[in-house]
């Protein structure tokens, strides 16, 4: 069976077997997809196949194959690529790892691929690079079913300027009667981040710390304390690229 062309965004690639490529992406209309390109560096029309399987270039593909393992019957450009330098690779990576081991196969996810497309445009052209990081796994963990609820507690009440609160993943934010402990959150930072959230307000140094600690928090739960390998690649681009003191 023949899908008809769709577009699409390549995740990641992997050499399998003797001359073919088994790619992952994600699909405007399949959702994320494991398709093997089979001959992948033999030449076609416009190029091989291996030269359109890159990050951050769209594409149009349309994908065979009766099993959950597809395999690429075309493809071609649907556009300039993307460029990321610096940092900014990295936080294009991190998104296609998140999507990988997060976002089951075959499930049509429309909003998704348009909030992941409009992503690397911002990323691109030097946007905001931790809100823009931050809208996306909020967009992600909406299509998972994991919402965050950014306005009330894990009860339905509303938040307090004056309470404190503990962002529990499987359960949301819980009052706490503690007003100093660790990994509290306060009333009045939660409705920054709800004004936020809903309106797109400006957020100062400290509620973007919130966000990106609780966020971090959040999906180190969902990857069930499996590390990022991008985290860690990235550790290491940033101690290679700082300037080194006088010996």
């Amino acid at each position: 069976m023949k899908t008809s062309v769709q577009p699409a965004w390549v995740l990641g690639r992997r050499a399998y077997r003797d001359s073919s490529l088994l790619v992952e992406l994600l699909t405007a209309d399949s959702g994320r997809a494991s398709v093997v390109v089979k001959g992948a560096h033999r030449k076609q029309r416009g190029g091989s196949f291996a030269s359109l399987m890159q990050p951050f270039c769209p594409i149009l593909v349309a994908l065979g194959g009766q099993s959950e393992l597809k395999y690429l019957s075309s493809a071609e450009t649907a556009g300039v690529a993307i460029s990321l330098p610096g940092e900014r690779l990295f936080s294009g990576l991190y998104m296609n790892e998140l999507l990988v081991r997060l976002l089951p196969k075959w499930d049509s996810v429309p909003q998704l691929f348009a909030s992941y497309g409009a992503s690397l445009v911002e990323l691109g052209e030097r946007a905001d690079l931790d809100l823009t990081l931050r809208r996306f796994e909020i967009a992600l963990f909406e299509e998972l079913g994991y919402e965050i609820q950014w306005d009330s507690d894990h009860r339905g009440q509303r938040f307090k300027a004056e309470c404190s609160y503990l962002f529990v993943p499987d359960r949301g934010f819980v009052e706490s009667e503690q007003s100093q402990s660790e990994g509290l959150l306060s009333g009045a930072e939660l409705i920054k981040l709800n004004s936020w959230y809903r309106e797109r307000t400006a957020l100062d140094e400290g509620a973007r710390r919130v966000l990106k600690k609780m966020m971090r928090q959040a999906i180190d739960y969902r990857l069930d304390g499996r590390p990022l390998k991008v985290r860690e690649a990235f550790g290491q681009w940033r101690d290679l690229s700082q300037p080194k003191g006088d010996e």
